[in-house]
């Protein structure tokens, strides 16, 4: 046991050494910007009961949560996410309307062994509950798009995508592999798919097209022209009309084939690369039910910042100047 002394468990990230004073100046700059919006800073419990996620099957598998028993005999876990959190905040408060929060801290998800992932996140983020559609879409937006400087990284993309677009694609091949198709975009399968489901029209169109569908706004465009599902149409008509608020537009495309990340989005989805990165350095979308299970109707939209993966593309491209 003696070699334990000098090694750190594989789950955990490293010590970061360098660039901790840049990680707090973004860190700094991104509170100020949330601030500047009206959002308040609170700091949330580091661990939840493992209850809380399983009985709302909302996309966080109990495999992925570090879990103990605690003294009273329950299943607890380190914190996984702060939305779900945050949202049973705005519940058990008896909050009315709008309400804006962000925070910053750890999450903590178990990653596959091997795979040169930590399972430690340090994140900052906004939660935005009680502003429907639209205007809470564009809030959100706009909070991104002011934020993107502070980042310091070249190159950065935020590809939106739409839940609602997704979820219908999804009733109407009506099939379980779909998903896992959709998520690698293999063109193969899908063509096996159509074959075996005997799928023809508009919607074989679509499904061939729909690995490619990755882009400016023309992507939008051309998939409309072809659409004759109203509810498809009415939800690329969203993003399109969305982007066209969006003031500096250079940083934004569309993504039609992006899958939810977590299955409580309902609207619109957002994530966020540079060229550093393999992983996201933004995440978020609209959850307009989440707060459902928690007996409350309440509109809400929320995105986080992976300060961890930032940091680690910072240094990449600092390699690679040098």
């Amino acid at each position: 046991m003696e070699e334990f002394k000098y090694l750190i468990p594989e789950e955990s990230i490293d010590v970061i050494t360098h660039h901790v004073d840049l990680m707090r100046e973004i860190e700094s700059h991104l509170r100020n910007v949330f601030i500047k919006h009206d959002y308040l800073e609170v700091l949330m419990p580091s661990f939840e009961y493992v209850d809380l996620y399983s009985d709302m099957d909302i996309g966080i598998e109990e495999e992925k949560m570090f879990q103990y028993i605690n003294f009273e005999g329950k299943r607890v876990a380190l914190r996984t996410d702060f939305t779900v959190p945050l949202a049973r905040m705005y519940s058990t408060q008896n909050q009315q309307g709008e309400k804006r929060y962000c925070y910053f801290g750890k999450v903590y998800r178990k990653e596959k062994r091997h795979k040169g992932r930590s399972s430690e996140f340090y994140q900052g983020g906004v939660e935005l509950l009680g502003k429907a559609g639209f205007a809470g879409d564009k809030e959100c937006l706009d909070i991104i798009q002011q934020t993107l400087p502070y980042l310091k990284l070249k190159e950065i993309k935020i590809e939106i995508g739409s839940a609602k677009f997704y979820k219908r694609l999804c009733e109407l091949v009506d099939d379980k592999d779909f998903v896992n198709i959709l998520k690698k975009r293999d063109i193969s399968s899908i063509d096996k798919l159509i074959k075996n489901k005997k799928i023809e029209g508009p919607l074989k169109k679509l499904l061939l097209q729909l690995p490619r569908s990755f882009g400016d706004i023309n992507i939008i465009d051309d998939m409309l022209k072809s659409l004759e599902d109203q509810q498809l149409k009415e939800s690329l008509i969203e993003l399109k009309q969305l982007y066209e608020t969006i003031n500096d537009k250079v940083h934004f495309v569309f993504d039609l084939a992006m899958t939810p990340s977590m299955k409580y989005y309902t609207g619109i989805m957002i994530k966020g690369y540079t060229i550093n990165s393999a992983e996201t350095i933004i995440t978020g979308g609209r959850y307009d039910h989440l707060m459902n299970h928690f007996q409350k109707n309440v509109p809400a939209i929320g995105f986080s910042y992976d300060l961890s993966h930032i940091l680690k593309a910072l240094e990449k491209e600092e390699e690679t100047n040098d």
